[in-house]
């Protein structure tokens, strides 16, 4: 009787995936798909003080708008895109985009930061790892360490999570939040901070040498600070000798 009673239950969860799964296909795609803009204002943090003129980057579809003069935006978006604001002088900020709700996006002033590369790269991993885990929570199976008996009770759920948007978005992310990763580990050991205290590099220069000789991530990968000065030192001997060659 038990097991009657199991079976049916199994069978009436199949049979609701099932119908969801064909009213998908019976919608009409353009319900499915339709684009929205996401809107919002921006402020700095801790104040009622608007920011005009910061961009908001949709990296899904690479859509970019500044903010206006009241420090009012509207980008080109879909629910779950993830936006990149960034402006100068203040830290970039990630975050999802929500269902039919305005965003507030509060921005902090780097010179409000420790003058500290180790903060402000903790400071840009924790925003990275809060839009990281929003969308992960928008899925069942991504990115979850589920008992194989949940597929094989719901394969349904798991195939059709395989074609969700949600899904998509959170794996685009995460390709972008390794990406930013990396880079972040290259800035603990070569920035602006390390460099003065190696060279005597300075405006123009530095600015140039620090595009120039940046190095790729395979380069840093076993690093300490030590081997960080080094290197600093000796591609600035060499960025100076190229200099005085060229004159």
């Amino acid at each position: 009787m038990l097991i009657l009673q199991k079976y049916l239950i199994d069978m009436k969860a199949f049979l609701i995936m099932l119908s969801l799964s064909l009213l998908l296909f019976i919608l009409p795609k353009k319900t499915l798909a339709q684009i929205t803009s996401a809107k919002g204002v921006i402020l700095e943090k801790g104040t009622q003080i608007r920011i005009a003129l910061a961009v908001v980057t949709n990296i899904n579809n690479k859509q970019a708008v500044g903010s206006n003069d009241m420090g009012f935006f509207e980008v080109k978006a879909k629910s779950g895109d993830t936006l990149l604001i960034t402006k100068r002088h203040f830290d970039n900020v990630y975050v999802v985009v929500p269902n039919n709700q305005d965003l507030i996006i509060n921005l902090v002033r780097t010179d409000m930061l420790l003058d500290d590369v180790t903060i402000k790269a903790e400071n840009k991993q924790q925003n990275l790892s809060a839009v990281r885990l929003e969308h992960r929570k928008k899925t069942y199976f991504y990115g979850k360490k589920r008992n194989p008996l949940y597929y094989v009770r719901y394969p349904l759920a798991a195939i059709m999570e395989l074609f969700s948007a949600e899904r998509k978005n959170a794996k685009r992310f995460d390709r972008y939040y390794d990406n930013e990763a990396k880079e972040l580990e290259i800035d603990r050991l070569f920035n602006v901070s390390l460099v003065k205290n190696n060279t005597s590099l300075t405006g123009k220069q530095l600015n140039k040498f620090m595009l120039d000789y940046r190095p790729k991530h395979k380069q840093i990968k076993n690093w300490n600070t030590y081997d960080a000065a080094d290197y600093i030192k000796k591609s600035a001997k060499q960025y100076l000798d190229t200099l005085n060659t060229s004159l």
